[in-house]
This record gives structure tokens, sequence and C-alpha cells, in this order.
């Protein structure tokens, strides 16, 4: 051979496909114009095996002189589609291959291996010898088969007739007959009885009937349309998947259809010709486009002429995808229009909100790293702001869901945490840092503007964070949730105080009603050593049963608008000059603070999902 035939293996086929080994030698039996084709297959039935064979032949024209001449000299192929290096994946696999090719009188011999010179040696037919070309694969090198699948006959039947289906359905069109036989014989016993010998044949029978259709888009080219072959089948037993190109009657897949786009008892064929494709990489394994036409363009015309056809055929697909748009809307508002509108198939959800995500992630960059804002991008950063925020509300809506599902067997401990985690200090100008774990809005939006928060911090501490004063506090008590509002706590302005206490929901009417006196000895503490404070806010979030509710009613508690229950009384401290500071006193149940929080939310959900929607529609 006129190269260095090892380094040539190498080079163009680095990662082949064991399946090669067939496609070629029947490509090339089939351009010798053979009608007949046998795969014999002989082994040991073991994944790594100790003994692997395969002769094919064939009654093609055979090895005449200008055929073997091609064969020999690699750098010499007779057009753009016929490569000349097919046969150089023989030597990924097998150490030795003798080809026999009897033709016109003829019987030429050689050996083809790594060190193969171009020597063959030719003499007269004898009598008793068959015109054929054969072809005998010797001295497996692989180790290892990727998998059964590899030598059965029911899985290479399948490979050899996807991909020579442009062939095939060229030649039933013509009305030519052919057989391929694929055979398999296997030595000693298989013991997962996974392999068995089996015989397998493709004829014209076997190759289905296509639809056609031609596609013209001027903006991959003016000239050349694209013919569309296709086939889709609902209700059938045996399934096939495919989308291709097809150059020189061969396919070459492209990943259009994943596996998941149709139902699962559906098959559905696309196969793609056109003067655009005019070939292949050298190993027939991926498609290269002429220059000036972009594979992203090409793909997005073919994935909408393919939806088209999916939608008018399965019926399924359209149900079940419209089921699934109003659930990304419903579930992801933020996400809507970054959801693919080229889907080919059945929508997979996780697919479409990756791609939705890097879609509004870009975006976000894009506008964060913008020097100057024109009116634009100015309104591209509102619209960005919303579905930032519509993020956030999302959230909320997993924190009121969780609280719904929380029952008496859950701790005080484990809803406290939910609403701020324990012993943990939140400040206002770190707001964003903990936006997703301070869930103090859950009691009142207006609790948002803090100016710091603290879980279950002791007395001491809180008294410390509200005055510059340096006296110790004898008090272990532990507020639940203390809210500092203030600018300065060094300055002259007033503080407000919010405290509140959680009790969980089978405290009982005892532990409840003791809520209210906690406040009065809290709220006593932080008006002697606070005389900044002006006002200290107590929220009890407790469970107010019927019969609770007539109690604090009974006791002069008002009861206050919400869609739970809400009473709300009046108390007071009295410093030692006299002074008042009130502490104004809310006893909240639990579905108060649930439904009125969901309340509050939904409606900024849907003010922003509105918001959303128009700037999609005016884009």
């Amino acid at each position: 051979m006129e190269i260095e035939t090892d380094y040539a293996v190498r080079l163009f086929f680095p990662n082949p496909t064991f399946a090669q080994i067939y496609f070629e030698t029947v490509a090339n039996a089939l351009d010798a114009e053979a009608t007949e084709i046998t795969i014999h297959i002989s082994t040991d039935a073991q994944i790594s095996p100790q003994h692997l064979e395969i002769t094919v032949s064939d009654n093609g024209q055979g090895f005449t002189k200008e055929r073997f001449d091609r064969f020999y000299r690699l750098t010499e192929p007779i057009d753009v589609y016929h490569k000349g290096l097919g046969r150089l994946v023989y030597l990924r696999y097998f150490d030795h291959v003798a080809i026999v090719s009897v033709f016109n009188g003829k019987k030429r011999s050689f050996a083809f291996s790594k060190t193969f010179t171009g020597e063959s040696k030719v003499s007269k037919k004898l009598s008793t010898d068959k015109s054929e070309t054969v072809l005998r694969f010797s001295g497996f090198l692989g180790g290892r088969l990727k998998s059964y699948d590899d030598v059965k006959p029911s899985a290479l039947k399948e490979k050899l007739i996807n991909h020579f289906l442009p062939y095939f359905d060229n030649m039933k069109q013509a009305g030519r007959d052919f057989k391929i036989i694929i055979e398999l014989k296997t030595l000693g016993g298989d013991a997962q009885g996974t392999l068995y010998p089996d015989s397998q044949t493709i004829t014209v029978a076997d190759i289905p009937d296509f639809n056609s259709k031609t596609i013209h888009d001027d903006s991959i080219d003016a000239f050349a349309d694209i013919s569309m072959r296709y086939i889709v089948q609902k209700n059938t037993s045996q399934r096939q998947q495919l989308t291709a190109v097809s150059i020189d009657k061969r396919t070459i897949p492209i990943d259009l259809l994943p596996q998941h786009a149709i139902p699962p008892d559906c098959s559905a064929i696309f196969l793609f010709e056109s003067d655009l494709f005019g070939k292949s990489d050298s190993a027939r394994q991926r498609l290269t486009l002429p220059e000036g036409v972009s594979e992203d363009g090409l793909f997005r015309v073919l994935r909408r002429e393919m939806s088209a056809v999916l939608n008018e055929n399965l019926d399924e697909i359209q149900e079940r995808n419209t089921v699934t748009e109003r659930f990304l809307e419903d579930k992801y508002p933020h996400l809507t229009g970054y959801f693919e509108q080229e889907t080919v198939g059945i929508i997979d959800k996780d697919e479409a909100i990756e791609f939705a995500q890097r879609g509004f992630l870009r975006d976000q960059r894009v506008i964060l790293e913008s020097e100057s804002l024109n009116d634009a991008t100015f309104e591209k950063s509102l619209e960005v702001s919303s579905r930032t925020l519509t993020e956030y509300i999302l959230y909320r809506e997993l924190i009121i869901k969780r609280l719904r599902e929380m029952t008496g067997k859950d701790s005080e401990e484990t809803i406290h945490n939910l609403i701020v985690p324990r012993y943990r200090t939140y400040h206002h100008d770190a707001l964003l840092d903990g936006v997703y774990n301070n869930n103090a809005w859950i009691l009142d939006d207006k609790f948002m503007s803090f100016r710091t928060v603290l879980s279950e911090a002791t007395m001491q501490k809180l008294i410390s964070a509200i005055t510059i004063a340096e006296d110790t506090v004898e008090d272990e008590g532990r507020p639940d949730v203390s809210i500092i509002f203030s600018a300065d706590p060094n300055g002259s302005e007033k503080v407000d105080v919010v405290v509140i206490e959680i009790k969980k929901k089978d405290a009982g009417d005892k532990e409840n009603a003791y809520a209210p006196v906690q406040l009065i000895k809290r709220a006593q503490k932080l008006a002697d050593y606070c005389p900044n404070i002006q006002r200290v806010w107590y929220f009890g979030i407790i469970e107010i049963d019927d019969e609770f509710s007539r109690f604090l009613v009974n006791t002069k508690w008002t009861p206050l608008f919400s869609k739970g229950r809400v009473f709300y009384q009046d108390f007071q401290a009295t410093r030692a000059d006299g002074a008042i500071v009130p502490a104004p006193t809310c006893l909240i149940s639990y579905d108060a603070i649930i439904e009125d929080a969901a309340a509050r939310n939904h409606t900024f959900l849907e003010i922003l999902k509105s918001d959303i929607r128009k700037a999609q529609t005016t884009a």
C-alpha cells in the first residue's frame, strides 16, 4: 500500500464502531453491483471472544484490475463519495483479511493486512470455482465486543437496513431484487443464554414505503431543495427511530429526534437528501456541510418540518405537549418565552427547563455587563428583573407549601427553622445573602425592612443589638425570633422591636395561653434596658381551635380580619420613670399565617406573570 497503513488506520478511524466492518464490506459489494451478499459469523459466544471470524461473500463484479488498483492505491478515490478509506477499518479489529475473487474467468487472491504491499496472485478460474468475491476476517484484535449486538443477526439486520436505507429504497422503487443473508454460528455454549445460532435475511420486502415532501428555504440555500422521505407509524410492535441525511445512498445519522420524542408504540424515520449534503467526514460518521451553510440553521428548518409531520400523524404528541406547556408556564412562569420553540416530538420537561434556564441566565449576564442602558436594554432589564423577582416568589410558594404540610408531629424547632433558622443573625445590609433563608415575610412583607433579625438569641444579645449600653442582663431567655427596626443603633432614632414566639401545633391551651405572659416579661426587660425602644410588637404563632378562640374573645382579645384566626390586644410596659412602652400583641393561628401569606404571594405572582406575558407579546 502506498501509505503507512497503521498510521492511516489510527488517523482516519480513531473511534470506529464494530458495525463499520459490515457497512464497508456490504458497501463495496453493492458498489460492485452485487445483488446477493452473505455474512457468516463464527464465534465462541463470549463478550471477550477467543475465536471470532467473519466471512462475507457477494456475487458482484469482483476484483478486476481496475477495482484492485483502487483498493491498493489508497490515495486515489474515484469521486467525493467513494473516499477509498473504508477498508482501513478492517485493520482496527482484525489482523488478517484473506480475499479471493473469481470474475470473468479469472481468480485473484491476496491477503490484506498492515503489511499489505499491493501484491496479488491471479490465476485461471477452475471449473469448480464459483463466481464470487469472498473476504475472510481472522485474527481478532478488539479483545472485547461492545455488546452481543455486534454479532447478533437480528441486530445487524436493523443496522444494515438503517445504514443502506436510501440504496435499498432506490432498489425497491426500481423493481430490482436483492438478498443479504446474515448467519451466526456459535462454538460451545453461552452461559448467559443471550447468544445463539441464528439467520436473518434482508430483501425488498423488508424495506418500508416512504412518504415524500420537498423542503425549500431561502435562508439555507436559494437554489438547493431538500427531499424529505419519511415514515410515521403508530401502534407498531417493532419500534424504529432514525433521522439521517442520505449521501451516496448511505445514511449519516443526525441527532434531531431524541428517543423519548415519540410514544413508545410508534416509529418514525426521516431521510433527507439534497445537493447541500455533498460529503461526510472521512469515516462517514459525521455530516460536513459546504462553506456558507449553517448547521444550526439547517437543523432548525429540518426540525420544523419534522415537527409538523409528527404533529399531523401522532395526535398524542400535540395533546401531551399542550399539557406540558401549561405545566411549565404555571410552574416556571419566570422562564416563559425561554422555552424552546422548535421542539420535535414530545417535550422533555427536564431538557426544556434546562434550555430555558440557560437563556434566562444569558440575558441576566448581558444586562449586568451592560455599561449603559439604551431604551431597548432598559426595557429588557425591567423584564429580566420581573423574572428574577418571580423566581423568588416561586421560592416563597415552596415555603408556604411546606408549612401547609406540617402537623402536630413536627417539632417547634422544625417550624422555627423554616421561618428563620435557629441561632442565625441577619443584617439588612446583607439582605440578599439571606433572602432564601430568612422567611420573616411569612408574617408580613413589611418585616423585610428590618435592620437586624436574631433567631434564638439571648436577651443579652438582643439588648446589645438595640442599644450601645454595656450593662449585663441576667436573663437567659431566648425569644424565638427578634426583629429590630431602626437606621442606626448608635443614634438617637427610636427603635421598634418585633418579637415572635412559636409554639408547635399541638402545644395545648396551657402553653398557648402562656405566650402573651412571655411577652409582658420580655417587653418589660427591653423597656428597662433599652431607653430608645418606642414600641415592642409581639406575635405568637399558635394553634387556635374553637374553644381557645372563645377564651380569647372572653378575655377581651379583638378578632382581626384574616383568612384564619388572628386576635389582637394592647399591652404595655412601664419604665421606672413612669414612661409607657406600648406592647401591641397578636396571636396568630397557623392557618392564618399560611393563607394570608399565600394570598399575598399569589397576588404578586399573578402581577409578575401578566407583566412577563405582555413583554413576550410585544417583543
